[in-house]
């Protein structure tokens, strides 16, 4: 799979209105969905980088 960051990605783009967002990027489709809480949204992303097979930066 290419893992191009503007063509595959996984951010959490913050929160707005006490909801907080990931933004989902799948062979250029982009989604976003917003969570209730900071750990759910990292949880998401978690499970949407190890989905899309992506390695976390260090």
């Amino acid at each position: 799979m290419d893992k191009q960051s503007w063509k595959t990605a996984v951010e959490i783009i913050g929160e707005f209105k006490s909801r907080h967002y990931v933004r989902v990027i799948e062979n250029g489709v982009v989604s976003i969905k917003a969570f209730g809480s900071p750990t759910e949204a990292e949880s998401f992303a978690a499970s949407e980088r190890k989905r899309l097979g992506i390695v976390p930066s260090r």
